[in-house]
């Protein structure tokens, strides 16, 4: 598999764009310019399942249903989008432009 794979919206694996323009070419080369070498984790498997269970604990619930439905009205194309709510709501998230 390679890394330019990533996880679907359901779960699938699907390709990621090739990036394009000059920025995308000058990506494109410097990977394959840089090979990277593969390391060895050295973080014991207990260790790991411990975090996973407390960063799951800690994490808000998943309202199963919603999220169905919601993918339910994107694929069918009856789920609008609002920009401004959007913007609106991310500037609310991030203090509305505290520096």
């Amino acid at each position: 598999m390679s890394g330019d794979s990533k996880i679907g919206p359901i779960g699938g694996i699907v390709r990621a764009s090739p990036l394009r323009g000059a920025a995308g070419s000058m990506a494109a080369s410097a990977r394959a310019a840089a090979p990277v070498q593969a390391t060895q984790d050295n973080v014991p498997a207990g260790r790991l399942t411990r975090l996973a269970g407390s960063l799951a604990s800690e994490s808000p619930p998943v309202d199963v249903a919603r999220v169905a439905l919601l993918r339910s009205a994107i694929a069918s194309g009856n789920y609008g989008v609002h920009p401004a709510i959007i913007a609106s709501a991310m500037l609310d998230f991030h203090g509305r432009g505290a520096e």
